[in-house]
Formats: structure tokens, C-alpha cells, sequence
């Protein structure tokens, strides 16, 4: 068995040490590749290489010449390097002090003061009712129908006659509580025909169109808990007490006495004021009505 084995051994190992024959162009073509067998131990072989055609390319021929030398470049000069120059040392002298700094502080010139509203315009004839004009009253929060009357008033001119008339004509309307704080407009008073007497005066201060009247709250007398409303009115240099609720037509304010017909408040087109009577309910001698606007009569 070892003697068969190395029978097959030998010709596999000596083949490629051989020198191989020179290759015709034939055989450049055609010559197939050697097929190696390896025997194995257990007396199969195994091919290392499947023959198979080789085809090699055509012969190409190559023609190499001789490329020109590169130019030559001549060297460039190192160029020196040379220092800065250096100035001179300079001799150190002494140090002067250093000016001062000023500060320079703007001032700002005072802001201008605040310019508040003009004061109204006192009515003809207004000192004689010691009116003063004011921004607020305690009042304002239920004036909403009397501010909207007068912005929309209808200027006119009125007379005695017709003055008393239409104090006639509010008399005889009845009188209704219907807000105890505010006054009702002027068109509802009249479709209803009855009113208190904020609603009253309201109507009648619209009725007379007059630039020249006031509408009135304050007291019916000094000492009464209740608040009143009324029309003040400016005819032939004069002022009229015009209170329909109470009466039926119209009262000289200067035929009454100063228990009576004590105004706080006044309003028209002219803006509002108060009256001298608002000193006296601030210091207890009047005594003020428990709710400012409520059951004015």
C-alpha cells in the first residue's frame, strides 16, 4: 500500500520543479492548464486545478521613449532676515500727575407741571348761588339719564308764561318711586305721567331747554333725611326755585329762608358744581341722608 502511494507521490512532486518548454504561438493560445491529482491516505485523489483553456490576450507592443528632463529652475536667494530696528531708549523721565476728571452733570430742567382741566365756567349769576365748579360728586355713578339730558339738550328760550306752565303740567303728574336711585328719562316720566321728584325735575329741566338752568339736589329742608331734587332757573336776573313735585309754580330762591331749599349739588351745561351747603353736610351740621341718591322727594 506505502509502495503504491508513493508511486502516484513522486511524478506530482517532481512536475514542478521541471523547467517548462518554451511556449509556441500556438500553444500561447491553446495550451491547457495541468491538472494535479493528490492522492489521500485512504486511496482517493482530490484535483487541485479543473483544466480549463487559458486565453491570453494579443501580443501589444509597447513603445517607450524618452521624456525631456525637467527645466531647470535656478535657486532663489535666501533673502536675509533682518530685525526691526529698534529706536533709541528714550530716558525715562518723571511722571506728571494726571489731570483731574471733572465730571460734567446734566441737570435736567424741571418737567413742566401738569396741566389740569380749565374749571368750568360759572353760569350768569352763579356767585349768587356761591356755585363752585367740581370733577366729582357723590352723585355720579347714578347720573347716567340727567349727564345724557344735558349733553342732548335742546337749546331755547323760555319765559315766565311758559315756565309756569309746564310746572302746572309736572304737578299734576303722580308720583311713582320707580328707581329709588336714579332718575328716569324724561320720555318715560311723560308716557307714564307720574314720577318722584328726581324724575320730575329731569323733566322739566328738559322741557325748558334753557341754558340757563340747573339741575338740583339737595335738601327740601336742613334738617329732612331724605334728599330732594328741584330745577334751578336764571330769569329776568334772577333765580327761581321750580319745584313741581311740591308745588305748582315757580318761587323766587331769594324769597326763601336758608333752612329751605338747601342745595348740595348742581349740574348743567356748563359743567357740575357744588354749593356752599357741602362745607356744613362734611362738618355734621347737616345731617346727610342715610343713601345718597335713594327716596329724593
Amino acid at each position: 500500500m506505502r509502495l503504491r502511494a508513493l508511486r502516484f507521490l513522486i511524478p506530482a512532486l517532481t512536475v514542478p520543479l521541471l523547467s517548462p518548454a518554451p511556449l509556441t504561438a500556438q500553444d500561447a493560445v491553446t495550451r491547457v492548464a495541468p491538472v494535479t491529482l493528490v492522492p489521500f491516505r485512504g486511496g482517493g485523489e482530490m484535483k487541485l486545478r479543473e483544466a480549463a483553456p487559458v486565453a491570453l490576450p494579443p501580443a501589444t507592443t509597447v513603445i517607450i521613449r524618452a521624456s525631456p528632463p525637467p527645466p531647470v529652475i535656478p535657486p532663489t536667494p535666501p533673502v536675509a532676515k533682518t530685525a526691526p530696528p529698534v529706536a533709541p531708549a528714550k530716558r525715562s523721565a518723571a511722571r506728571k500727575p494726571a489731570a483731574p476728571v471733572v465730571a460734567h452733570i446734566a441737570t435736567l430742567p424741571p418737567a413742566p407741571p401738569r396741566s389740569e382741566p380749565p374749571p368750568a365756567a360759572l353760569p350768569p349769576g352763579g356767585r349768587d348761588l356761591s356755585l363752585q365748579p367740581t370733577s366729582f360728586t357723590p352723585y355720579d355713578r347714578y347720573l347716567g339719564s340727567v349727564r345724557a339730558v344735558i349733553a342732548n339738550l335742546e337749546l331755547h328760550e323760555t319765559n315766565m308764561a311758559q315756565a309756569a306752565r309746564l310746572m302746572k303740567e309736572g304737578h299734576r303728574f303722580k308720583y311713582c318711586v320707580c328707581d329709588p336711585y336714579r332718575a328716569d328719562p324724561p320720555a318715560l316720566t311723560e308716557s307714564r305721567r307720574a314720577g318722584d321728584c328726581k324724575s320730575k325735575a329731569l323733566w322739566l329741566y328738559d322741557n325748558l331747554g334753557d341754558r340757563n338752568a340747573l339741575f338740583v339736589i339737595g335738601k327740601a329742608e336742613q334738617r329732612a333725611r331724605t334728599s330732594h331734587a328741584w330745577v334751578y332757573w336764571r330769569y329776568d336776573e334772577r333765580w327761581w326755585i321750580l319745584d313741581c313735585t311740591e308745588r305748582a309754580d315757580p318761587i323766587a330762591a331769594d324769597s326763601v329762608s336758608s333752612d329751605r331749599y338747601v342745595p348740595y349739588y348742581s349740574f348743567g351745561k356748563g359743567g357740575a358744581y357744588r354749593h356752599k351747603a357741602t362745607r356744613l353736610m362734611l362738618t355734621g351740621a347737616i345731617v346727610p341722608s342715610a343713601k345718597p341718591v335713594a327716596g329724593l322727594r
